[in-house]
């Protein structure tokens, strides 16, 4: 009985299956090449670019914050100053009531920025860390209707709004006794 063919058991050469498993084991043994190295820096640097731009925004944003917050704190106690000097102001406590009824706005308005007067109401001071000054208040008045009006001018810590302003009208609450008088 001879075999076929097919069942002819295969002779190979110890000898090259040696030298192909060296050969790659040395391959293998000698890591990435040049070009794998060069493409993981590639990936690994626009990662940390985009980490650290994630970064700079995040601490400009809470820069920002942190001023906006102080702005508004001092808007808010401001107004609430301003109010309450409103409310102590009373016609019984005017020495010139004819000149206090004649122009309310006007009269509060001088009451309330008059270094002199007893509901004087210093204006807020608030810097940037610059010591740029970032909110100034105006106050203003008008016969009709009768009113004193508060304008808080803002240069925003944002970089993409340049001035807002918040407006307050207070009515004196002394001139509604003006007609008893």
């Amino acid at each position: 009985m001879t075999h076929s063919n097919g069942f002819k058991p295969m002779i190979t050469n110890p000898r090259k299956k040696m030298n192909l498993s060296i050969s790659k084991f040395n391959r293998d043994q000698n890591g990435f090449t040049l070009i794998e190295t060069m493409v993981a820096g590639l990936i690994m640097s626009l990662t940390l670019v985009a980490v650290a731009r994630l970064s700079i925004s995040a601490i400009s944003t809470s820069s920002h914050q942190t001023i906006r917050r102080k702005i508004e704190a001092a808007v808010n106690n401001d107004i609430q100053l301003l109010q309450q000097a409103d409310s102590r102001l009373k016609l019984i406590d005017i020495a010139d009531k004819e000149t206090a009824c004649k122009d309310p706005g006007l009269f509060l308005r001088e009451k309330l920025s008059s270094n002199n007067s007893d509901y004087y109401v210093p204006e807020p001071k608030i810097s940037d860390p610059s010591g740029k000054r970032v909110l100034r208040r105006t106050i203003e008045s008008s016969k009709t209707p009768i009113m004193t009006q508060v304008i808080y001018t803002i240069t925003a810590p944002e970089k993409t709004i340049k001035t807002e302003q918040r407006i307050l009208n207070l009515y004196p609450n002394f001139h509604y006794l003006c007609d008893v008088l």
